[in-house]
């Protein structure tokens, strides 16, 4: 079962990829940031640390791609001041959007977390749905989608495979306060057989200079069900340069 998931998942990652490369138009131009950030964590790790985060998109004719990458390394000193690791935190996603209509959009979507201090050795989810634009006016934009999924998880301590349905429900809303501040959130919930995970980001944007912003946001991912001896949420504050392209 478990290398029939792991085909599928690739299966899926790369008919997304073929069809971009069929649909995306040529004129048409990527687009993303990079960010580096500074964090404050509570939850079941409590130090400070960096972290990066990337994401690009092209925007096609016919299908939107976004690709994420992440990468989370905490350190903290002992009460004999000796450092050790308390976070380290791996994500990778790709989605890929068919436009039905101008508001419309079907979606498929890949993502896989590698937390070392969540119990699990790995969670990787495959989902499929409906989205639809919202609103969309000169300051406010507001998307949502939703579809079934499958979730397949590895317990860090025992091994022992965890694999479940889901549905999944997402929700991303921009606004553009002025040409120098925009306030933006991320919002999804998958929610499983086994275990929910709802995931939260907030953020403020403030502009610097050209290419260059400040922001400050919360992010939150909470786990009804988690291994024993594991808090349910964590919760990082995060100061960070934004390069935007």
């Amino acid at each position: 079962m478990k290398q029939a998931f792991q085909l599928a998942v690739l299966m899926t990652a790369v008919s997304s990829t073929a069809l971009l490369a069929e649909e995306a138009p040529a004129d048409k131009l990527w687009g993303g940031e990079v960010t580096l950030n500074y964090s404050q964590s509570s939850g079941n790790s409590n130090a400070t640390s960096f972290s990066g985060k990337s994401k690009a998109e092209r925007d096609g004719e016919f299908w939107r791609n976004t690709y994420k990458l992440e990468g989370d390394n905490e350190t903290a000193e002992d009460d004999e001041g000796d450092e050790t690791r308390t976070a380290e935190k791996y994500f990778a996603s790709a989605k890929a959007d068919y436009k039905v209509t101008d508001k419309s959009f079907l979606f498929g979507l890949l993502e896989h977390t590698d937390d070392r201090f969540s119990g699990y050795a790995f969670e990787t989810s495959v989902s499929f749905g409906y989205g639809r634009q919202l609103i969309e006016t000169e300051h406010h934009k507001l998307k949502a989608d939703i579809g079934p999924g499958y979730r397949y998880s590895e317990f860090e301590e025992t091994g022992l495979e965890e694999e479940e349905a889901m549905v999944r429900i997402g929700a991303q809303y921009v606004w553009t306060i002025n040409n120098n501040a925009v306030f933006d959130e991320d919002f999804s919930t998958e929610i499983g057989e086994e275990k929910t995970i709802t995931k939260s980001l907030s953020r403020l944007k403030v502009k610097i200079n050209g290419s260059l912003w400040g922001s400050v946001s919360y992010e939150i991912k909470h786990t009804d069900e988690v291994p024993p001896g594991i808090k349910n949420s964590d919760r990082k504050t995060l100061f960070g340069l934004n390069y935007v392209f």
